[in-house]
């Protein structure tokens, strides 16, 4: 048990920071944040939690911690499917899918609601700026081509702000979103595949 403990002791702390990081991703995806526990983290991980709280400080500071890692995993894979696109074209579902994956597979819209909830105000911004930046190219080169005045920046910003509050908006409730307007029957995907046929033709 010691000599494992002192091996664990020669990690770099960027490592040790992604290994607690990780492993509270996946308690935050299984069972939401109330599974992200300092205490089942480190039994994991051999650690104790003195440990965790070095780097962390404390259960908050690693909720917080663990929300940006979440967004820059996003933001790294966004530029993956942007690069691996060939193209500068955009697909606002392919954008819906990343998004609806981090909100609600992850667990990053309920970890983001329990913060903020509990006081929390974000100190950050600008996660979904390449998002944009990808959207408004897209726009503005399709503009150009047909002769058309080039689209305000402001339009784009606002069409990702929508797009991703329908996606946060359905992490959180569920089939209750559309049950609530009497769609029982309508699968999620479908829904968003609609709003983000709408989104194309705004855009």
């Amino acid at each position: 048990m010691e000599s494992q403990v002192r091996r664990r002791v020669r990690r770099t702390v960027e490592a040790s920071r992604q290994t607690i990081l990780e492993t509270a991703e996946r308690y935050l995806a299984e069972e939401g944040p109330h599974g992200v526990k300092v205490q089942r983290i480190a039994r994991d991980l051999g650690l104790t939690d003195a440990a965790i709280h070095y780097h962390f400080g404390n259960r908050e500071g690693l909720l917080e911690a663990l929300l940006r890692f979440s967004g820059r995993r996003f933001v790294d894979e966004l530029t993956l499917a942007m690069e691996a696109s060939g193209s500068p074209s955009f697909d606002l579902g392919k954008a819906a899918r990343l998004l609806t994956d981090l909100y609600e597979r992850r667990g990053a819209a309920r970890l983001a609601m329990w913060l903020i909830l509990s006081g929390w105000s974000p100190s950050g911004g600008g996660m979904l700026q390449p998002l944009v930046d990808w959207l408004h190219e897209a726009r503005t080169r399709r503009a150009l081509e047909s002769g058309l005045t080039a689209p305000q920046l402001e339009d784009s910003q606002k069409l990702i702000a929508l797009l991703s509050a329908v996606t946060f908006a359905q992490a959180l409730s569920g089939d209750a979103l559309l049950r609530s307007v009497g769609l029982q029957a309508l699968p999620r995907e479908d829904f968003l595949s609609w709003v983000t046929d709408l989104l194309e033709q705004e855009s």
